[in-house]
């Protein structure tokens, strides 16, 4: 049985209107747990107790730490009539041990598996298949298009291709996501995310896997129910997510959500619940504008009827003006 919980750290930043950063750091915890496999010696001779002890395969593992850190870039390039985006982005793991099979890389065929397995299979070669990640390095172009419409609801279709590196199999990516708000405070949600390997990834091993799970391993005669399994660098899969976003200020949102896996290949069949905070906070910057120059009216000249002239000067009346203070300018909001 496989599971994992993660706690992820996503921050958002719009520099412009069109242009926003994101970063995502997830701390993961993941374990496998299954019936452990007593070897048993190949005439079928009895042995020592310790010799059962010392033949015990035990295939639960289990890993904690820092997962694959992300860093997003998406840049808006039109927002009439539909909105559509491009988005960068780029996936570094974080020095984590990278999967294997079940008894490490090496043999990575089947078939060098079996001329191999007296030697291959013992309790000091099972490796840690159980990790935070694949290890390598992602980078994927996506488009971005949404609609929405009077009556609230929102559609968003994404599109792309995910350049995996170090020996993974490249993917087509594909996603749909559909919203309804109501009232003010409730947004209702469903869609699914399609991915497919398109090249070939490198062989990691070979995995040993149970053909029925639900089988007790004392009921297990010889290697009837054990499946062989060369294991690639490549993934494939189909998601589906339903759930809601529960807006409790202006600034504060609850996002509750439920999402399975319903088809794939190198990847866990997993259910997920996932809860999340969301925190906007608006930097604003002060803008000051100087005042404007002071404007003196000219003085006047008066004359009067007289054989002597004399000039009286009147005091000028300066406009009076104020220095004006410019209202702080807030920056976008996050896209």
């Amino acid at each position: 049985r496989y599971s994992a919980s993660t706690f992820t750290l996503n921050t958002r930043f719009g520099l412009t209107d069109d242009l926003e950063l994101e970063l995502t750091v997830p701390i993961k915890f993941v374990s496998y747990v299954s019936d452990p496999v007593i070897l048993l010696p190949g005439d079928g001779s009895p042995q020592s107790f310790d010799f059962y002890q010392e033949n015990i395969l035990d295939f639960s593992q289990s890993q904690a730490g820092v997962g694959d850190i992300w860093i997003t870039g998406r840049y808006a390039l039109l927002h009439d009539p539909l909105p559509i985006a491009v988005e960068l982005r780029l996936k570094a793991p974080t020095g984590y041990d990278r999967p294997e099979g079940t008894f490490g890389s090496d043999p990575a065929t089947i078939a060098d598996f079996q001329a191999q397995v007296g030697s291959v299979v013992n309790p000091d070669n099972v490796s840690d298949d159980v990790t935070l990640g694949d290890g390598q390095v992602d980078l994927n172009l996506n488009f971005l298009m949404g609609a929405s419409f009077p009556s609230r609801t929102f559609m968003v279709i994404q599109a792309g291709y995910n350049l995996r590196l170090q020996g993974a199999g490249d993917q087509v990516l594909a996603s749909l996501k559909v919203g309804q708000a109501i009232g003010q405070r409730l947004l209702v949600y469903a869609g699914g995310n399609f991915a497919y390997a398109v090249t070939q990834g490198d062989l990691i091993g070979v995995s040993v896997a149970a053909i029925d799970p639900s089988l007790p391993a004392a009921e297990y005669q010889g290697l009837d129910n054990l499946l062989l399994r060369e294991v690639r660098l490549e993934r494939d899969a189909i998601d589906i997510q339903v759930g809601g976003i529960i807006r409790v200020t202006d600034s504060v949102e609850f996002n509750v959500g439920y999402g399975r896996t319903v088809w794939g290949r190198n990847t866990a069949a997993s259910n997920a619940v996932f809860l999340s905070l969301g925190v906007r906070i608006v930097v604003t910057a002060g803008v000051q504008e100087e005042p404007e120059p002071e404007v003196v009216e000219p003085e006047e000249e008066v004359v009067e009827e007289e054989y002597e002239y004399e000039y009286v000067e009147e005091p000028a009346e300066p406009e009076a003006t104020e220095p004006v203070t410019g209202a702080p300018e807030a920056l976008p909001e996050p896209a």
